[in-house]
């Protein structure tokens, strides 16, 4: 199974992201959007996994004890940069990504030796929308870099998912595999 794991942002937070989503769209780039249900903070992404790794990794990360947290969503971005587009992203606040930091590590440290290895330093966001191509890319990486520092509002996360994907030709689709509420 495809698995992944996400801390989910409240419907306020949503509501604005797709308002940005709708920007996005207008400035006529070639994009895949996220939809609405699938907007998430990734903290790891394991990829391809057996069953028993997927048990494996819901046992590690029901022994962690993790605090709920609140933190602003800003700014809009691209990886690998706005001038060369391939995710565009909103993300955490300067001033509260300190606070997603210790957790992230702390879920990361505790799947070691489970899915596909990365060594790229975690960078808190959600993944708005995929670019397809070129098309109309200077718009698009003008939207960007004037929202830059945009606020998407303030979420409470209060849960660490675990969960599976599933790639159809309309999109992934998501199903918890494991909650865990954060304290």
């Amino acid at each position: 199974m495809r698995a992944f794991v996400a801390l989910e942002a409240p419907g306020e937070v949503l509501d604005l992201l797709t308002g940005f989503q709708r920007e996005l769209t207008a400035t006529g780039a070639d994009l895949k959007l996220v939809e609405r249900d699938n907007l998430h903070f990734t903290v790891r992404f394991l990829g391809e996994i057996t069953d028993a790794l997927a048990a494996d990794a819901v046992s590690r990360l029901s022994r962690l004890s993790l605090k709920s947290t609140r933190m602003e969503v800003r700014g809009a971005g691209a990886f690998p940069s706005p001038s060369r587009p391939r995710v565009v992203w909103a993300g955490v606040s300067k001033e509260h990504q300190h606070l997603i930091a210790p957790m992230a590590k702390a879920v990361i440290d505790s799947l070691e030796g489970i899915g596909e290895h990365d060594d790229r330093p975690f960078q808190a966001h959600i993944t708005l929308a995929r670019v397809r191509s070129n098309l109309n890319a200077h718009q698009l990486e003008a939207l960007l870099r004037e929202n830059s520092d945009r606020s998407f509002g303030t979420a409470q996360l209060t849960a660490l998912k675990l969960k599976s994907s599933v790639l159809t030709p309309r999109g992934p689709v998501y199903s918890d595999i494991g909650v865990y509420p954060l304290t």
